[in-house]
C-alpha cells in the first residue's frame, strides 16, 4: 500500500469517527426528538460513509468496491426517508418541539379540531390551540352527533334523546371555546349530525381545512384495536382525498 492510500484511509476513518462522535453527543444533548433525529441521521450517512470509504480505499479490490458502493447507495436512499417518516409520525402524534424553536410559516391555515367532550378532549383542544397560535390560522371546533344509534328508537323517544345530545354537544363546544379564549385564540364552533367519519370528512371538505386535529381513541378494554382501526381508516381516507395535514393528540 502506498503512502497516499494510508493517509487517505486514515483521514476518512478519522472523519467517519468524528461525525459519529458528534452525532452521539447530539443524541444525548439536543433537547427534543426532532433535533436528536437530525443528529442520529448523520451517523448513518456521514459517519458510516467515511468509514466505508476508508475500507474501500484500503482494500481496493473489485469485491470490496462493489459491496461498499451498494451499502452506501442503500444508506443514502433509506436514511433520509426513515428520518422523514419518524419526524412526520412524531408531528402527527403531537410530540412537542423545543420551546425555543422559531417557526416562520407564511400562510394562514384553517384548523379543524374534532372534539368529543370530556376530560380527555382537553389535550386535543390544547394541541389545536397551540397549532392555531403557531400558524395564526382560523380554529374551528367540530362536534358530530352520531345519530345512527337513534335509528332503533321511537319517534318521540328519539326526539327527546336527540335534544339531550344536542344540549350536551353545545356544552362541549362552549367549553372548548372558553379554553381557546383563555389562551388568547379566537375560534368558532360547528355542530353536525350523522355518521361521525362521513360528517368529519364532509366538513373538512366544506371549509377546505388544512389541518385536522383528532384525539387518540379511548375506549373500553378489549376494544382498543377496533377503535384504532376506525381512526386510521378515517385519517387515511381524508389524507388521500383532501390532502389535509392530520394531527393525533393524546
Amino acid at each position: 500500500m502506498s503512502t497516499v492510500q494510508e493517509v487517505l484511509t486514515a483521514a476518512l476513518l478519522l472523519a467517519g469517527v468524528f461525525f459519529s462522535f458528534v452525532a452521539a453527543i447530539g443524541i444525548v444533548r439536543l433537547p427534543d426528538l426532532y433535533l436528536r433525529m437530525h443528529a442520529a441521521s448523520k451517523t448513518t450517512t456521514l459517519g458510516l460513509a467515511g468509514i466505508l470509504l476508508a475500507v474501500l480505499v484500503y482494500f481496493g479490490t473489485y469485491e470490496v468496491v462493489t459491496k461498499v458502493v451498494i451499502v452506501l447507495l442503500f444508506l443514502f436512499l433509506t436514511a433520509p426517508v426513515g428520518a422523514h417518516m419518524i419526524g412526520r409520525s412524531a408531528y402527527v402524534c403531537g410530540v412537542n418541539m423545543y420551546p425555543k424553536t422559531t417557526r416562520y410559516d407564511l400562510e394562514r391555515v384553517t384548523i379543524v379540531c374534532a372534539t368529543r367532550g370530556g376530560p380527555q378532549s382537553e389535550a386535543v383542544h390544547a394541541r389545536a390551540i397551540e397549532l392555531a397560535k403557531e400558524r395564526g390560522g382560523e380554529l374551528i371546533f367540530l362536534h358530530v352527533l352520531d345519530t345512527t344509534a337513534l335509528s332503533g328508537l321511537g319517534e318521540k323517544e328519539g326526539a327527546l334523546v336527540l335534544r339531550q345530545l344536542r344540549a350536551m354537544a353545545e356544552a362541549v363546544l362552549r367549553s372548548a371555546l372558553a379554553q381557546a379564549r383563555g389562551s388568547g385564540v379566537r375560534a368558532r364552533s360547528e355542530l353536525r349530525e350523522g355518521e361521525v367519519s362521513k360528517a368529519i370528512a364532509a366538513f373538512v371538505h366544506e371549509v377546505d381545512a388544512d389541518v385536522l386535529v383528532v384525539g387518540y381513541p379511548h375506549t373500553a378494554p378489549g376494544r382498543e384495536h377496533e377503535a384504532e382501526e376506525r381512526l386510521w381508516r378515517l385519517l387515511g381516507g381524508l389524507q388521500e382525498q383532501e390532502h389535509v395535514r392530520l394531527v393525533v393528540a393524546r
